[in-house]
């Protein structure tokens, strides 16, 4: 494609040319400076360090429950909504004195409802921003379920039965129980594994080839490790 013809596109889709080639993701903001952002430099450092996920960190930003968030984050580390907590408290608390000069006591049910409607005002916003963000983090988790590096589910309990079975069905059935068999046992479960590891069943397998993957495994470490360990105690 000729520069001009790029040009043109861009223009065209009022993007920049570097969003055309896929060198940035940005489609509008073409000379953004990083002081118009007001960012301190610790947040422009772990920016540009590129520590964390950008695409998860952009979609984090957009998402319409972000800017509640953000505005009840400012109303709690500001104090902003103190004051009207402290007068809640503070009616709650003449009113429960205005009860206790009545004659009422600990188990009037009225005295009991103003004693358990004191605001804490840390519970209070924590659970306020934790409202905020569940929707938020939910939101994010179901948009990337389907995301190749995202664990998908898996019925692990089907799974680890499916490797037990195979597995036995590899151990040879025999009434002595000597250390040839126990080796050859041992050396099965490598090449199970092996085979489990590359998402393939031992059945794939031609009897060539599984002599041969087990004449390899046999000189693997693991296997040594285990002929000496049986040498030692017959029993296992």
């Amino acid at each position: 494609m000729s520069l001009s013809n790029l040009i043109t596109l861009s223009n065209f889709y009022n993007v920049s040319t570097d969003y055309l080639l896929c060198r940035t993701e940005l489609r509008k903001h073409k000379n953004q400076s990083v002081s118009d952002l007001h960012l301190n430099d610790d947040a422009i450092q772990i920016l540009t360090d590129k520590k964390y996920n950008p695409r998860l960190l952009s979609e984090l930003l957009t998402h319409e429950n972000f800017k509640k968030f953000m505005t009840d984050l400012e109303i709690y580390i500001d104090g902003f909504n103190d004051k009207g907590i402290q007068i809640a408290n503070a009616f709650l608390d003449v009113m429960r004195c205005k009860l206790t000069e009545l004659g009422a006591d600990s188990t009037d049910t009225f005295a009991t409802v103003f004693d358990n409607s004191h605001i804490e005002s840390e519970q209070y916003y924590m659970n306020i921003l934790s409202d905020d963000l569940n929707p938020i983090v939910s939101d994010l988790r179901n948009a990337h379920m389907k995301d190749s590096n995202t664990a998908s589910n898996i019925d692990y309990q089907s799974m680890v039965k499916n490797i037990i079975d195979d597995f036995t069905s590899q151990i040879p059935t025999t009434a002595d129980d000597d250390a040839e068999s126990s080796n050859d046992a041992y050396i099965n479960g490598l090449l199970l594994l092996f085979c489990k590891n590359l998402e393939m069943k031992v059945s794939q397998l031609s009897v060539e080839e599984k002599q041969t993957l087990k004449e390899i495994f046999s000189r693997s470490k693991p296997a040594k490790e285990h002929r000496k360990l049986r040498r030692r105690n017959p029993k296992l």
